[in-house]
């Protein structure tokens, strides 16, 4: 807790902005690994287990025309794609606000230490300074270790979520 009130208030929107980050995170990575394409390679028939991936199969083995199969199942990809990319936005958004606040945070830091360096009159206070920025850099260091794993983290998710979008793709090209 110490670091958070060195850092100064800017820290706040930085904590408030991590813990969704982190449980978003947490969350998608426990939904992706849970949930991956039941279907690897040519099949003929629907697989055992589909779970989020049912009303792709549904749609893709109907009794429906071809045409209408093709407009159900790319309705029902898009659905489940959808559901795959559930909250990925806040990330690339964490991994683009973090270091701006933490950069806020610098610049009013070094703000408050100038302008305690030039209120006092006992001259020039290299301690007094370094202390400033050194509780100011706290900030940025802070924005940055939140920004890189939510940035990561989105880049992974999306191109999971583009690795299945290929895989149904293909998939259903062949059973159509």
């Amino acid at each position: 807790m110490n670091v958070v009130a060195q850092g100064g208030m800017m820290m706040w929107p930085l904590i408030v902005l991590s813990i969704p980050a982190l449980a978003i995170i947490l969350e998608r990575w426990i939904f992706f690994i849970c949930h991956p394409f039941p279907v690897k390679g040519a099949a003929s028939t629907p697989p055992e287990t589909p779970g989020v991936f049912a009303p792709f199969f549904d749609a893709l083995f109907s009794d429906e025309s071809v045409t209408e199969k093709e407009k159900k199942t790319t309705l029902a990809a898009k659905e489940i794609l959808f559901s795959f990319n559930k909250s990925i936005d806040f990330l690339s958004t964490t991994a683009t606000v973090a270091p701006l606040l933490g950069l806020l945070g610098t610049v009013v830091g070094m703000v408050q230490a100038f302008s305690k360096l030039a209120g006092s009159h006992a001259g020039m206070d290299i301690g007094l300074l370094a202390d400033g920025i050194w509780h100011a850099l706290l900030t940025t260091a802070a924005g940055l270790v939140i920004a890189i794993p939510a940035l990561l983290a989105h880049q992974w998710f999306t191109a999971k979520v583009r690795q299945l979008a290929f895989e149904m793709e293909c998939y259903a090209n062949r059973i159509l």
